[in-house]
């Protein structure tokens, strides 16, 4: 019981972590498209590459930001598959609960400034919840044929 407990805590703090930074004006999209721009621009100073233009600016911001909804929502997945394992239909309840959050993330962000809440992102963190939910599922079950 202890171990399910604890890995409750770590998802209900990986929640909390992603709440305070929905809140956070840095992580719209023009800041981090900003941010890449810098980076680009410094990397080509630095070792005299191809300069990016803004298409190229704009395709790595979304590469960035939507893999960033992926890897997040995924770790919330495991996290709450490893506090419901022992239940039947755990898989579909990491997934469904990484779901509702996901809806409760975007809605919450939709108060902030300079954020917009957008149905995309959610099918993003499903996606990224499926994704990882998945892999765990094959790695549990090749490990009982081995």
């Amino acid at each position: 019981m202890k171990g399910k407990k604890a890995w409750m805590v770590v998802a209900l703090v990986w929640m909390i972590a992603i709440f305070c930074f929905t809140q956070l004006p840095y992580f719209t999209g023009e800041n981090t498209s900003n941010a890449i721009h810098q980076v680009v621009v410094k990397e080509h100073q630095t070792i005299h590459t191809p300069s990016a233009d803004r298409v190229d600016i704009g395709f790595l911001n979304l590469v960035v930001r939507k893999s960033t909804h992926v890897l997040v929502f995924g770790t919330l997945a495991f996290l709450l598959f490893q506090a419901l394992k022992r239940f039947r239909y755990a898989y579909f309840l990491a997934w469904f609960g990484t779901f509702l959050y996901a809806i409760t993330d975007e809605y919450h962000q939709s108060f902030m400034p300079g954020r917009v809440a957008a149905f995309q992102d959610v099918l993003f963190d499903s996606f990224g919840a499926l994704l990882v939910l998945f892999v765990v599922f094959f790695i549990y079950r090749r490990k009982k044929f081995i």
